[in-house]
C-alpha cells in the first residue's frame, strides 16, 4: 500500500507538469520542485508526511501560493505548515547546488 501511494503521489506531481499548462509562472517550477523533492525524499517519508504531501499537491488552490510557501517568500497557513512544508522550504534552498532542472524518472515499484 505504502509504495503504491508513494508512486501515485509522484505520478500525480509529474502529470501536472506534462499537462501543458506552463503559461502561469509557478506551474513548471512547482512541478520541478515537487517531483525532485519526492524522488529524493519520498521513499523515506512517513505515512503521515506522505499524506501531508498528498494534501499539498491536491488541495492548495493557488499554484502561486504553493510556490511562495515552498520558496520561503511567504508563510504557509496552519493547515499547510507541516513538517513536509519545512522540508520543502529547506529543499528549495538547494544548499548543495544540485541540478534540479529536469523531472526525475518514475521509480519502479
Amino acid at each position: 500500500w505504502y509504495q503504491r501511494r508513494v508512486r501515485e503521489a509522484v505520478v500525480s506531481t509529474q502529470s501536472t507538469g506534462s499537462s501543458g499548462i506552463n503559461a502561469e509562472y509557478g506551474i513548471a517550477e512547482n512541478c520541478l520542485i515537487l517531483s525532485t523533492f519526492f524522488a529524493e525524499h519520498g521513499p523515506s517519508l512517513s505515512r503521515k508526511n506522505v499524506d501531508h504531501f498528498d494534501i499539498l499537491i491536491n488541495t492548495v488552490d493557488s499554484d502561486w501560493d504553493l510556490y511562495y510557501w515552498m520558496t520561503g517568500k511567504d508563510y504557509p497557513p496552519p493547515p499547510y505548515d507541516t513538517e513536509v512544508m519545512q522540508m520543502l522550504i529547506e529543499f528549495t534552498q538547494n544548499k548543495d547546488m544540485k541540478d534540479r532542472t529536469q523531472q526525475p524518472e518514475l521509480p519502479e515499484v
